[in-house]
């Protein structure tokens, strides 16, 4: 099946949420609300990009730009689409809007031992700084975030 990725906006939200809830494990606090998606969203220089695959949402990615870098808020893709180049997928659409938009890097934060930091160093990107005790788990833990950018 194709993988079709495209900008979407607000009216989405409720079609990302359960792979919000699903892709990121509470224990490490990462997930949004929905409250707060709607809020970046209203914010200018930002976007929803989803991927859809048969019609279903089965990941999404949350951008913001400020003149010329963009920040990769978040990828997300539901755990039974997961390993299908779907991330791939969204992060190409990304890469590939920001160089049309003379962006001059990406950056992202990501938990220093999320396995998903080995995808941004395939795409690229490379660690340039470390946010310490930046995410608070449910358990109350503390884990390090790793900045990391993209040159395009």
């Amino acid at each position: 099946m194709t993988v079709q990725v495209a900008e979407r906006d607000a009216r989405e939200i409720a079609a990302i949420m359960p792979i919000m809830e699903s892709a990121f494990h509470p224990e490490y606090g990462e997930a949004w609300t929905a409250a707060q998606c709607l809020s970046l969203l209203a914010t200018p220089g930002t976007s929803l990009i989803t991927a859809e695959m048969g019609g279903v949402v089965t990941g999404f990615a949350l951008t913001r730009w400020v003149f010329d870098e963009e920040e990769l808020l978040m990828i997300g893709v539901a755990p039974e689409f997961q390993r299908m180049g779907i991330a791939g997928n969204l992060a190409a659409r990304i890469i590939a809007r920001a160089k049309a938009s003379n962006r001059k890097r990406i950056f992202l934060e990501v938990r220093s031992n999320n396995p998903a930091r080995h995808f941004y160093l395939q795409l690229g990107f490379a660690d340039c700084g470390v946010r310490k005790a930046y995410y608070r788990g449910s358990n109350g833990n503390r884990f390090d975030a790793t900045t990391m950018a993209l040159d395009l």
